[in-house]
């Protein structure tokens, strides 16, 4: 079992891997849901955005941190931000108009999506963005018929 998985891993020994010179390392720290808000945040400005993608992708990510993420060069990390669960109504709204369809089709997908965001996404050019409006549980019917 590695440290990302093990939900024993001593808050000190992540603290440590949270600093390790190779990036799958912090990216499993990044993943174990032991990891503090402490350590999140040092990690949420990591160079390698596979770790900030973990970091996004963390169910114990604070909504603070999220906002920032949320406001990443990368697109991946764009898009891992709209899919977490503990991301914000407001924060969902704003990435919705991104640039990149990989992160709106993300904020269609997300139950906390609110609805009329999810209008507004479902006249959007990209197919694959409306398409993603039927994956989400929220979508009315009459979403779903456009």
């Amino acid at each position: 079992m590695s440290i990302n998985q093990n939900p024993n891993t001593p808050i000190n020994t992540l603290d440590i891997l949270s600093k390790d010179e190779r990036w799958v390392v912090r990216r499993d720290v990044a993943e174990n849901p032991n990891t503090t808000v402490e350590i999140l945040e040092f990690l949420s400005k990591d160079e390698h955005c596979n770790v900030r993608c973990s970091v996004a992708e963390n169910p114990n990510t604070p909504v603070e941190i999220l906002e920032i993420l949320s406001k990443d060069e990368h697109w991946d990390v764009r898009s891992t931000v709209a899919k977490n669960p503990n991301t914000s109504a407001n924060i969902l709204e704003i990435l919705s108009k991104d640039k990149d369809g990989d992160v709106k089709c993300s904020v269609a997908e997300n139950p906390n999506t609110p609805i009329n965001t999810l209008e507004i996404l479902s006249q959007d050019e990209d197919l694959s963005v409306r398409e993603c409006i039927a994956k989400n549980p929220n979508a009315y019917a009459t979403f779903l018929k456009k």
